[in-house]
Formats: structure tokens, sequence, C-alpha cells
């Protein structure tokens, strides 16, 4: 279906009008009427009464309104998303959890912009399931991950590591303290599952009260409240209000890009690679 057909039927049952509708859309009258016949042949219904100066919809046409907005609003996002400004050569879709994002590669998107400004970049945060699936299926170019899909169809390399801590919002505080009522328990993935099972495990420390899956929301549920949980090294480190705890077991996870060699955005991929690299993430 033409989709100029579905945006003259929508403007016709903005203005009631043939001539008005025309005017906005910068064509002429005979043109309007000319789409509305044309959509009615393909569909076979009328879709609007046609009285003096004022067009109302028939039944099929109100049926017909709503899809027609949904199906323009597709189609405006499709433009947004495949089209480029003439200026940018290519785009890449980059994905990762969204506490890393939060906590450790948000704060580098606007170097990657600037060190690239011939590509458009769109970074999106979902679970690491949803990330390997949109790699596998071609709607993720580059995902971040600490555990990488285990296929032979993806190529992963190593960029960084991220060292967790056990952080209290109290200073001098015991593992024993701070494994107690206030510990937050953020999803790490599936290592730093293992990790906290065998240090943690076995009643050696009360299960957590409170688990998370964004980090994000660790740190700022710990900002009105005395508790702790683990968090990247480096943001504890930037928070005066979080001390690390006395004795406690570290973690570090590793932070591997995952991509497919066969996509054609390769040396585009390779470029953002590279920066992150460069960034000691």
């Amino acid at each position: 279906m033409d989709i100029s057909l579905l945006k003259t039927f929508m403007e016709v049952n903005k203005t009631r009008n043939f001539a008005r509708a025309a005017d906005n859309l910068f064509v002429t009258s005979a043109a309007v009427s000319a789409r509305i016949k044309l959509l009615e042949s393909q569909l076979g219904v009328s879709l609007f009464l046609r009285h003096r100066g004022n067009m109302q919809l028939t039944s099929e046409g109100e049926r017909l309104l709503p899809f027609a907005e949904t199906l323009m609003n597709t189609w405006a996002r499709t433009l947004q998303e495949v089209s480029l400004l003439p200026e940018l050569e290519a785009r890449i879709h980059i994905g990762a959890t969204a506490s890393m994002w939060s906590l450790s590669l948000q704060k580098h998107l606007q170097t990657l912009i600037e060190v690239m400004p011939e590509v458009a970049v769109q970074a999106e945060g979902h679970s690491t399931e949803l990330l390997s699936r949109m790699l596998m299926d071609r709607t993720m170019d580059l995902i971040i991950a600490h555990d990488p899909p285990s296929t032979s169809e993806c190529k992963v390399e190593k960029i960084g590591s991220l060292d967790l801590v056990l952080a209290s919002t109290a200073p001098n505080t015991s593992v024993k303290e701070a494994m107690g009522k206030g510990y937050i328990y953020v999803d790490w993935g599936t290592a730093f599952a293992s990790f906290h099972a065998e240090r943690f495990g076995s009643g050696s420390a009360p299960a957590p009260l409170l688990k998370v899956n964004l980090a994000g929301m660790a740190y700022d549920l710990l900002r009105t409240r005395v508790g702790a949980s683990f968090l990247p090294r480096t943001l504890v480190d930037e928070t005066q209000w979080l001390h690390p705890v006395i004795a406690a077991p570290s973690i570090r996870r590793s932070m591997f890009a995952c991509y497919r060699e066969s996509n054609d955005r390769i040396d585009i991929i390779r470029q953002v690679i590279q920066h992150l690299l460069s960034l000691q993430l």
C-alpha cells in the first residue's frame, strides 16, 4: 500500500475537507480526491460520508483510523531507524546491560561520538539473553557483556574488566555487618552468582532481603539508607559516602565485545572496539 494514501486519509479526517487537506499536503484537491478513491477501491469500502464542507467517517473509516495511525507511526519510526543524514556515513547499534551503561559505559558515549562523527550511534540496554538474541538475528551490531554468547557465529574480544568490591554506606564496616539486613544483592551475571554463593552461601550469611538487576538502582537506594552492595571499584572510589568493607573479597568481571564478523559494518565495529580498548575499561 502507498503510504501517501493513509497520510491523505488521516489529513482528510483531521480537516473534514478536501480543499484544506490538499493545502496541508501541498497537492491539489483533485489529487486528494483521487487518493481517497484509490484507497477505498483497494479496501472495497467507502471511508467517508461526503457532506458539503464536512466529511464524516463511515463505520469502516472509523475502524481503519487506529490502524492507519499505527502504520504511520511505524513508518515514521522506520525512517528514523534506517535513514541517515547526508553528513553521516553509517549507523551502528550497540547494546549492553543497563548496569554496564549506567555505571561504566555511558560516560564514554560522548567521546565515541566525538571520535566517530560520521557514524550515527544507537545505544540500547537489555538483558544479556536478549542482547545475545538481537546479535544473532542481526538487529544489534555489537554487544558488550560479562557473559558472552557461546557460539561459533560470534567473535568475542576482551576489552576490559570491572572490579566489584563490597562497599557500605558506613565506614569501618565488617563483612558480617555489611551482609546483614541492609545488604542489596546486585545481579552481575553468572560468574558473580557463583562467586557470591561460594563466599556467602551455605548459611555463612543471611539471604539478602533485596535483590536488583540494575546496579544503578542499588546505588540510588544506598543514598537514602544504611546498607551495602557489590559495586564497581571506580564508582566506590569516586563516591565519598561509600566505603570499602574491611577484608571483604572482591571479584573481577571481564568485559567482552561480541559481534558477527560477517556484519557489513565490520570496519566500524572494529573502530568502536579500538576506541573502547583505548579507554582501558
